[in-house]
């Protein structure tokens, strides 16, 4: 069976449909929640290739394995089991990601390289972004653990061992330096350096000029950063009434008439066609924006958010149950944080009432 995540995104077989459904699935969250620290493309052409090898068929040492051949086609196999390896996965699948953005970006060539701490980095980013309660598990698991140097997380190999402390620096150094970069310089730059196979350090000297003179200047640079991240209230920017007319937008669905009438469809209905080209480029086009606030969304609508991306990422080949599942769950979503909002402001306008 052969399933999806997107055009030009990840194609996955598997003999067995369920799995390929399932790592279909991971693939499109993945694309999704990566998007912005990796700004990747629309699509790309050729996918990426992901085949789900059966365990008792497996002969390779480790439990996947990225290859890229000279017409630039990124391959993932991975070794299935059971129960799903969600985290064997979600690693295979971020180091296949970053494989094929260097192909894209630099063309196939012997010096393409997909950091060890980048790869970690964006596993951790993926699973705090899908549940953003674990953002605040980081910061409270960070708050007793001193930052690795940033020059042995950018000399990090693979082979070495990995440890928490060095997980939790990963997650901390992507997202600081993200958030030191300004425009097109930082972050963007430093990046394509790394997948091109450049030293990390000159790379980062050069895609941050100015910010230190030496090393020492440098660790304090990034320790600062780090004890910041951790200590930062990350309230929400959007009011809820801000949030509820972000995410309620993003599941409204108006078509014309042939009369030039308007209607609206149900998110349910517009599931069921997600197959369709057009349907799906503008599935696609919300969840990306969905997912770029997401973080800022007011608490009460946070879960509906989430459900509602799910649901707009849903797999094309996937079931109609589990499509009609997921426009369920976001209804449910919607209704309890509107009827919060609406008690809250209640409960806050009673004193003035009276």
């Amino acid at each position: 069976m052969i399933f999806q995540s997107g055009a030009g995104r990840f194609e996955v077989a598997a003999t067995d449909a369920a799995a390929a459904q399932w790592c279909s699935a991971q693939a499109a969250e993945a694309w999704d929640l990566l998007n912005a620290p990796l700004a990747l493309p629309e699509r790309f052409s050729p996918p990426i290739f992901v085949r789900l090898v059966p365990a008792a068929d497996w002969r390779e040492p480790a439990a996947f394995r990225v290859t890229v051949e000279p017409a630039g086609v990124v391959s993932l196999r991975l070794r299935w089991v059971e129960p799903a390896p969600e985290a064997t996965a979600r690693r295979a699948l971020v180091q296949a990601l970053l494989m094929r953005l260097a192909v894209a970006r630099h063309g196939v060539n012997d010096r393409l390289a997909v950091p060890l701490w980048l790869e970690i980095g964006c596993v951790e980013w993926w699973i705090t972004r899908a549940a953003p309660a674990q953002w605040d598990a980081w910061k409270a698991e960070s708050a007793g653990v001193a930052p690795p140097a940033i020059g042995d997380m950018l000399a990090w190999r693979r082979g070495e061992t990995e440890t928490r402390e060095r997980q939790l620096g990963a997650l901390g150094l992507l997202t600081f330096l993200q958030s030191e970069s300004v425009r097109e310089t930082g972050w963007p730059e430093l990046l394509m350096r790394l997948l091109a196979g450049d030293a990390p350090e000159p790379a980062l000297r050069a895609a941050f000029p100015g910010r230190f003179a030496n090393a020492p200047e440098r660790e304090l640079w990034w320790q600062t950063g780090w004890h910041h991240l951790r200590r930062a209230n990350t309230l929400p920017a959007l009011s809820a009434p801000d949030s509820r007319v972000v995410v309620g937008e993003a599941a409204r669905f108006v078509f014309a008439r042939d009369d030039g009438s308007d209607f609206v469809l149900p998110l349910a209905a517009v599931l069921e066609r997600n197959a369709e080209p057009l349907v799906e480029i503008e599935l696609n086009r919300r969840a990306a924006e969905l997912n770029r606030v997401m973080a800022s969304l007011h608490p009460f609508y946070r879960n509906a958010g989430l459900s509602l991306a799910a649901a707009l990422g849903a797999p094309r080949a996937g079931k109609t149950a589990r499509r009609a599942e997921l426009a369920r769950t976001f209804a449910d979503d919607w209704r309890d944080a509107t009827e919060l909002e609406a008690a809250t402001s209640a409960a806050l306008d009673a004193p003035e009432r009276k």
